[in-house]
């Protein structure tokens, strides 16, 4: 079984690198169109659906629908895939946080994950693990022989877990990888194994 993971469209607060976190921002028009370059360029490979899952926040929901075809009622919401709540970080940009000095404990979500220590009604790394370990584990395992491809649509926070629980690397390279919108990442999985097969590749 072939699950291909991306994260959603950009939105405006991506563009001026807002945190965006549990806010429910909307596609704007260039991530519109980066869900349905996607989607085409998927179609040209080969490459269609059995089953669609997508975090419930809207950016995610659209991407899905654009990218993969299916009606939105069709498409698995699952609240495990959600991105990551910042709290009180939440909407600010790097300088506003560099400007706000009750905001320095979120330095570390970046510069050191193995030190997080987040506040303010923010999630910490442990938390997401265990939620998106528990979406491959209680969920996507329970579909092999049952699917060819699957599609997860996700954010840039919430992907890095999922990713995680697969390659093992460890808390502090959890940003070691990027991943523009729309960028796919594949995980197969055979004989109850899981493997990450490649990350970041634009269907374009």
């Amino acid at each position: 079984m072939n699950i291909y993971i991306t994260r959603h469209g950009q939105t405006d607060w991506n563009t001026v690198w807002k945190l965006q976190g549990r806010t429910d921002i909307a596609l704007n028009a260039t991530g519109i169109e980066q869900a349905r370059k996607t989607g085409e360029g998927l179609r040209r490979a080969g490459i269609s659906f059995d089953i669609v899952y997508s975090s419930p926040l809207k950016r995610a929901l659209a991407t899905a629908e654009i990218m993969s075809g299916f009606p939105r009622g069709a498409i698995r919401t699952d609240e495990r895939i959600i991105e990551l709540s910042f709290g009180s970080a939440e909407g600010t940009t790097p300088e506003d946080r560099k400007r706000r000095k009750e905001l320095s404990w979120f330095d570390d979500f970046f510069d050191a994950p193995e030190k997080y220590e987040p506040r303010d009604g923010a999630e910490p790394f442990s938390s997401s693990l265990s939620r998106t370990a528990d979406f491959w584990e209680n969920e996507i395992r329970a579909l092999e022989g049952k699917a060819g491809n699957v599609l997860v649509v996700t954010h840039g926070g919430a992907l890095q877990s999922l990713l995680l629980h697969i390659d093992k690397r460890s808390l502090r390279d959890y940003w070691k990888v990027s991943f523009q919108n729309c960028a796919m990442n594949l995980v197969t999985l055979e004989r109850g194994v899981f493997r990450l097969e490649w990350t970041s590749r634009l269907f374009e």
